[in-house]
């Protein structure tokens, strides 16, 4: 048993009441921005928080650390955004780390802390700073800036997040043998290193959807992988027509998007843990894009590059495991790593 099952998971729930004052304060620092001249940083405030609630769900711990992972993270990949091969390595690592966290259960947490990475490292992200709005990889204070508020979103949410989170019954997150989770390690720092290389060398902004596609779709055991491969589809674009029917009609009102993206984020944290996985994607998607597409404008034209590389991404992931899967077969398997 890991450290963190022995956190209760619904310690003294908390009351209506509360539970409506602690989401409104949420939800405040993100509609402030949205709605003023510095909304650019709304985006990067729920980066900060899309890690820390789905870890919340694993234990305080774990929803603190992403809100420190995920900054660090962010700002590793500014700094390696024109070395390809350098980035590769990089993102192979967080692959590599991911997996072994599977040890103690903090994968899930992981597997949204790195594409976040690949986003800073491949995407399009800007940032607000006093002299306008930049490319976060700009300049020293833009990269500063960018850390700065991913940090504050994370903490921010964390610190509230820990006594909404009591409100929902869990169950302490599931861990994996050394074996299974060295060659999860194994599968998804060779996924994600390779997509990196091709994608900073030859592909467009959007494809770092192509590296959350194998963030998410790569699990522990081989039946979890093959069966998330058409939910992963499926629910992405189902999630992608949410995204455009919100965006159609709530186009100017930027506080009620950045408002839902923020309550989808919590139901995708809580069917995370409940529901099957294509619920999870098809809730998830939208807040993502809602957040992560650059504006209103630039959502429905996104929406078509992430819905193909989501598809290209889980075609890759399911041949390549499948591949491994037949290797390992082939050999002794220790018997505590074979799948249930």
């Amino acid at each position: 048993m890991t450290a963190e099952a022995h956190e209760p998971p619904a310690r003294h729930a908390p009351s209506t009441g509360v539970v409506v004052v602690l989401a409104l304060l949420l939800l405040a620092p993100m509609i402030g921005l949205s709605v003023s001249a510095w909304h650019t940083n709304g985006s990067l405030w729920y980066l900060g928080m899309l890690p820390v609630v789905i870890g919340l769900f694993a234990g305080t711990r774990v929803g603190f650390a992403a809100a420190f992972v995920t900054p660090a993270l962010i700002g590793t990949s500014l700094l390696l955004h024109d070395l390809p091969i350098v980035g590769a390595l990089y993102m192979a690592a967080i692959g590599v780390a991911t997996g072994l966290t599977a040890l103690r259960g903090w994968h899930m947490m992981l597997s949204f802390a790195g594409p976040l990475a690949a986003l800073a490292l491949i995407g399009d992200l800007d940032v607000r700073v006093p002299s306008g709005t930049v490319a976060a990889e700009s300049s020293l204070t833009s990269g500063l800036v960018t850390v700065g508020v991913v940090l504050l979103g994370g903490l921010w949410t964390a610190a509230l997040g820990q006594i909404l989170v009591r409100a929902f019954p869990v169950q302490p997150p599931k861990t994996f043998p050394l074996h299974t989770a060295g060659y999860f390690a194994a599968a998804l720092g060779l996924l994600v290193g390779t997509a990196t290389h091709v994608a900073m060398t030859g592909l467009g902004a959007d494809s770092w959807w192509l590296i959350l596609t194998f963030f998410v779709v790569v699990q522990p055991y081989y039946v979890d992988t093959a069966s998330r491969v058409a939910a992963r589809v499926a629910g992405t674009l189902a999630g992608a027509l949410v995204a455009v029917a919100i965006v159609a009609a709530f186009k100017d009102l930027p506080a009620v998007i950045t408002a839902l993206a923020l309550v989808l984020t919590v139901a995708a944290a809580w069917a995370n843990m409940k529901l099957p996985y294509w619920a999870f994607v098809t809730v998830l998607t939208p807040a993502v894009v809602l957040q992560t597409a650059g504006g209103s404008d630039a959502i429905v034209d996104s929406i078509v590059d992430r819905a193909f590389y989501t598809l290209v991404g889980a075609v890759i992931a399911i041949v390549v495991i499948a591949v491994g899967h037949t290797v390992i077969t082939r050999r002794p398997v220790h018997e505590s790593d074979r799948t249930p």
